[in-house]
């Protein structure tokens, strides 16, 4: 398990400039991407994701301190490094609900999750192989 204080904010997303969506994505959140945080853990290379795995295919699944379980195929994740996970908001730790962690991004996350743009109070990521 990687603990919060070890997950990276080093990219942005501009919730605050995707345009007409959910208010509370209008803001700058800041973490790390899901394809650099998966590839830490997909095989026994921490250093890359790997791609031939990835489109081989396995499920991606988010668990969420309100209950909620999203999954997302691999194969959606490949090179996409605007979807990330976020544990800042316009400059600080996220709190509330969407604390410890936030997944945001674009364009477009629109599937798996109700079309809501994000997963939030996100606690494990788990790959499912």
């Amino acid at each position: 398990m990687l603990p919060i204080g070890k997950v990276p904010a080093t990219v942005a997303w501009y919730g605050n400039k995707a345009g007409n969506i959910n208010p509370s994505l209008r803001y700058v959140y800041k973490g790390q991407t899901l394809y650099k945080l998966v590839g830490l853990v997909d095989d026994k290379d921490p250093g890359s994701f790997n791609v031939a795995l990835a489109k081989k295919g396995y499920q991606i699944q988010f668990f969420c301190r309100d209950g909620y379980k999203p999954k997302l195929p691999s194969k959606w994740i490949i090179g996409k490094k605007r979807w990330i996970v976020a544990k800042i908001k316009d400059g600080k730790l996220l709190t509330g609900n969407e604390a410890p962690f936030r997944f945001v991004g674009g364009p477009p996350i629109t599937q798996p999750f109700n079309n809501k743009l994000s997963a939030f109070g996100v606690t494990k990521i788990r790959l499912i192989f």
